[in-house]
């Protein structure tokens, strides 16, 4: 049975994923959810110093706690900075991966980084100067907003500055980019490039801002769930 891996973005952790791993669980078909802390982040906080963290690093904590737990027939999803991410795990556990869902994630181009993308594109948060807090609530109620930046943590700089040697997974693995149509974080237009640079399978819209896992969790684990079919 289809098992699904969660991945988060920069300054989150596993926790962001709180309010769809339930609605994942109580489907009859899903064998289990893994929501994942990569390292400098959630309990995995200490784990190594910020300085010192690598986006090998983060590879190695996905692939290695998809291993511990036995999971194959994995349908991987990550947020934003997760992009990065995804496709070394595709490719090092090709496989144990039946599908890879990219959550408006960036994806800078073959031999650059996150932060070349960010320096380089007008639609970048960086380039357009926004207030990155307020960007990831934008959609989300007082209560829920409050929930999500009292548990925002500090992002270790490597990973964002390592010039990334893989842009998507395998081409064997089906791959879907869902774009988020009210992301102030991460604009529509922004999400399309990249989720042509992946090569993305097809690319499924959402009515959510940029935390669609808090603000729109069931919405957002229905268009998971077709994944399993």
């Amino acid at each position: 049975m289809p098992a699904f891996v969660l991945v988060h973005g920069g300054a989150h952790g596993a926790w962001c994923w709180e309010r769809v791993v339930p609605r994942l669980v109580g489907d009859p078909r899903v064998s289990a959810v893994l929501a994942v802390d990569l390292p400098g982040h959630g309990t995995r906080l200490e784990a190594k110093a910020q300085e010192e963290i690598t986006l090998a690093d983060y590879v190695e904590a996905v692939v290695g706690d998809i291993e511990r737990a036995g999971l194959a027939d994995v349908v991987l999803v990550g947020h934003s900075l997760a992009g990065i991410t995804l496709p070394h795990v595709a490719a090092r556990l090709p496989d144990r991966i039946r599908h890879v869902v990219y959550l408006s994630t960036s994806n800078p181009p073959l031999g650059q980084s996150i932060m070349d993308e960010l320096r380089a594109s007008p639609l970048s948060p960086l380039a357009r100067g926004i207030d990155l807090t307020a960007a990831f609530c934008s959609d989300l109620d007082a209560a829920t907003a409050a929930w999500l930046t009292s548990r925002l943590g500090p992002e270790p700089p490597a990973p964002m500055e390592t010039k990334v040697t893989r842009v998507a997974g395998p081409s064997g693995i089906p791959s879907t980019y869902i774009l988020l149509e009210q992301d102030e974080v991460l604009p529509p237009a922004y999400q399309l490039e990249h989720a042509k640079r992946i090569g993305a399978g097809e690319i499924v819209r959402l009515a959510a801002g940029h935390s669609a896992f808090a603000s729109q969790p069931e919405a957002l684990a229905k268009k998971l769930l077709a994944y399993v079919a």
